[in-house]
């Protein structure tokens, strides 16, 4: 999918930290979703695209399918330091990602101070559909840390 701009809310609580966002397709949901992520992290026009990575997840559920795709991306900074810029689709059906994601390894000069973010689970997701005739979708992601 081509990059654009990442518009999305951010969720801060007294107990909850996130985000939440719209997007024009399923599709779309889910990068911008694992990019709204990283964006609360580090801002992501810090992060050039140098680096790439690959990630497969699957999921009998829309909630299920989100909460594996983000917490892949957890694990790949947690195990490889690595800060997504750009996410491409070669499959997605809605229970299955099969995904490139461009980006580089963290630095703590150039990219500043990271909370550490626990694993994210599907109860802590709201995803739906806001106008079913122009296929607006929508996700809350509250994030742990």
């Amino acid at each position: 999918m081509r990059e654009r701009a990442i518009d999305y809310q951010s969720i801060n609580q007294k107990a909850d930290r996130g985000f939440q966002l719209e997007a024009p397709s399923l599709e779309r949901l889910y990068i911008d979703s694992a990019l709204a992520m990283t964006d609360q992290l580090v801002k992501l026009n810090t992060i050039q695209s140098c680096e790439r990575f690959e990630i497969l997840v699957e999921s009998n559920s829309r909630e299920g399918l989100l909460a594996l795709w983000l917490n892949e991306i957890v694990q790949l900074f947690e195990k490889n330091k690595f800060l997504p810029r750009q996410i491409y689709f070669s499959q997605f059906n809605g229970t299955k990602i099969k995904a490139t994601l461009m980006g580089e390894t963290y630095n703590p000069i150039k990219h500043g101070h990271i909370t550490k973010l626990k694993s994210i689970s599907p109860e802590k997701l709201k995803l739906g559909i806001l106008n079913q005739g122009e296929n607006t979708f929508f996700a809350q992601v509250l994030l742990d840390s």
